[in-house]
């Protein structure tokens, strides 16, 4: 739920955080155990609620997780399962907070936070709690993947509306940040593009609400005063809006605009190449499975390299994480679509998304798949020793939901 902010969340006294299923099951135990203590002790004093958070298990794991929560619901335990679970009904909301219930029962309305919110109270109540300030401060504003703070339009796009005019409409700039960023079509004559110029340009990609100049100074001149960063900012934000003429004609009060104090990269004259990253995942989520798979495939075409690559930005590591796992979970969606229709497509995608993603273990366990739908069993041991040499890098080693796959399909 948290999304590129969910690794920066601590456990503490009051939140446990489990590295897998089955950790988090067995606190959840040890739990549940100590509070049967409490109330056969302590019947006038009950304990708090209990929220167990996680993604729906597999099918191995519902009938141990099924019995534990039909047990802990008399105490005050409860569970949030994201997915699938035959066991209860199951609620789809959507991101702007409508709730749509399986069955004949109406829909309805939750509120909802975006993933910057939620981390930012979750360090706050940690804080409260613990006097203790979180190890991390509260994540930066990363581009978000659901509703911008400041749009109240549908996901889906506007109709088209035909407008009777003379006037052409006028071009618009195309700013590219995944792989080597850069502005396109710079034919023009005029001056070149600065280097903190681009870096403003990607910086404002990753922040679609806009930044104040303070804000943009503190990521791209940390070291300079404060005067000299804003007028920095100043003049970058002028050289962008000159090369963006240079590439789109030459136009007042656009490209970069400045409003409620804040500049942002203008919507109606530039074009990011991140932004329809953001908005064709967010549409294939709704969309039925035939536009579905177009989205996705128009995700996996834009997403052939990291955010800003080739880039060392002191800022980009967060916005870089963040993008890296949409990617992944762009070439995973089409790649469960493309298993059941053509595997041979599936097993070319998986393999271009394992060279993005070499540590994603959920990559190769579809890529092996994939190879078993073409009756390849030898590139299944190729792909799990891949997969085992690479985590070698950072001391680890495949999980065993990997290996006994990789042992299953082998055997078949």
């Amino acid at each position: 739920m948290l999304g590129p902010f969910g690794s920066t969340v601590e456990s503490w006294t009051r939140l446990h955080v489990a590295a897998d299923i089955d950790e988090a099951v067995g606190i959840l135990e040890a739990r549940l155990l100590h509070r049967a203590r409490i109330l056969d002790t302590q019947a006038t004093e009950e304990p708090p609620p209990l929220l167990f958070i996680c993604t729906a298990p597999y099918q191995s794991a519902p009938p141990r997780l099924n019995a534990i929560l039909g047990q802990g619901l008399p105490s005050g335990a409860s569970a949030l399962l994201l997915g699938d679970w035959p066991a209860a009904e199951t609620l789809n909301v959507t991101s702007d907070g409508t709730v749509r219930r399986t069955g004949s029962l109406p829909a309805a309305r939750v509120a909802i936070l975006t993933a910057r919110t939620a981390n930012e109270a979750i360090n706050a109540l940690h804080e409260a709690q613990t006097g203790e300030t979180a190890s991390t401060p509260a994540s930066p504003d990363l581009v978000p993947i659901a509703a911008s703070r400041t749009q109240t339009t549908e996901l889906a796009p506007p109709p088209a509306m035909a407008v009777a005019t003379d006037q052409p409409a006028a071009a618009k700039g195309r700013l590219r940040v995944l792989g080597p960023p850069g502005i396109d079509g710079i034919t023009g004559p005029g001056r070149p593009l600065r280097a903190k110029a681009l870096e403003v340009a990607v910086l404002l990609a990753c922040h679609p609400d806009g930044l104040t100049t303070r804000d943009i100074g503190e990521h791209v001149e940390p070291d300079a005063k404060l005067k000299q960063a804003d007028e920095r900012v100043h003049t970058n934000i002028s050289n962008l809006k000159h090369v963006f003429g240079r590439s789109a004609g030459r136009r007042t009060n656009a490209y970069v605009i400045r409003a409620n104090g804040r500049y942002q990269l203008d919507r109606d004259a530039v074009d990011v190449d991140l932004w329809e990253l953001r908005d064709l995942l967010r549409n294939a989520a709704i969309a039925n499975h035939g536009t579905r798979r177009r989205h996705l495939e128009a995700a996996c075409a834009l997403y052939t390299a990291p955010l800003a690559a080739s880039t060392t930005y002191d800022w980009i590591q967060p916005h870089r994480e963040a993008v890296r796992r949409w990617g992944t979970e762009a070439h995973l969606q089409l790649g469960e679509l493309l298993l059941a229709e053509d595997p041979t497509a599936a097993s070319h995608l998986l393999d271009k998304a394992i060279t993005l993603d070499r540590l994603n273990e959920a990559l190769y366990r579809l890529a092996m798949r994939a190879r078993h739908a073409l009756n390849d069993t030898e590139s299944v041991d190729t792909l799990l020793r891949a997969l085992t040499r690479a985590l070698a890098e950072i001391d680890a080693k495949p999980d065993q939901e990997t290996t006994e796959l990789a042992r299953r399909l082998q055997a078949r």
